[in-house]
């Protein structure tokens, strides 16, 4: 991701590149690693809707910096793709009224259009969290589905790049799980670095602008 973002707005780099292609193995392994964590045992809707809140105003935070490092605000940053997926995760865990789930996947639908990676991003976190939810083919299916159309997403506009780049996530995954390595929970490290590198990136774009 900081590879990407770095490359291609404070350096130039184009879309057809392999800077572009690195950039693509970030959103699907964040999917990944949010829908896991949802699907955990315990109150799955509970923790959905705390983790949809502190997501969205990480993207309030963040979308300043973004617009600075970017230029135009032209898609709302990746907490927001992330922070309308966990509404999704909400959707299906929660036992709330079903008029209020309905309006809120109509809502999610219109906001999906302007995060980064789309409806198309949005859905993959819901699919991978209904696969861990439930642990059937027809779930394991979908998620794998909507990778597959991430795949297809990305290399619209980094053509190989996108697609080796997107589904390289498939065996890094794989090979974790063979890896035992105990990681320090720091749970807002992320929150931070997100912004903190974009506004880096604002900050040098603007200190060298003719």
């Amino acid at each position: 991701m900081f590879i990407d973002h770095f490359g291609r707005q404070l350096f130039g780099w184009g879309l057809e590149t392999i800077v572009f292609g690195a950039g693509r193995l970030a959103f699907p392994l964040f999917a990944l690693v949010l829908a896991c964590n949802l699907a955990r045992p315990g109150d799955q809707a509970a923790r959905a809707k705390r983790i949809a809140l502190r997501l969205a105003i990480a993207c309030a935070v963040a979308t300043p910096a973004a617009i600075w490092a970017r230029g135009a605000p032209t898609q709302i940053n990746i907490f927001g793709t992330l922070g309308l997926g966990t509404a999704l995760c909400w959707v299906l865990a929660s036992q709330s009224n079903l008029a209020w789930r309905v309006v809120l996947c109509g809502l999610v639908s219109i906001a999906g259009l302007y995060v980064e990676f789309g409806l198309t991003g949005v859905s993959l976190v819901a699919a991978i969290f209904l696969w861990r939810f439930k642990l059937r083919r027809e779930t394991a299916a979908l998620a794998a589905i909507m990778l597959l159309a991430l795949t297809y997403f990305n290399a619209s506009f980094g053509g190989v790049y996108g697609i080796v780049g997107t589904l390289v996530v498939l065996p890094l995954a794989w090979a974790v799980t063979y890896v035992s390595v105990v990681m320090p929970r720091m749970p807002w490290l992320f929150y931070a670095i997100y912004p903190a590198h974009l506004a880096l990136i604002g900050a040098l774009n603007a200190a060298t602008a003719p």
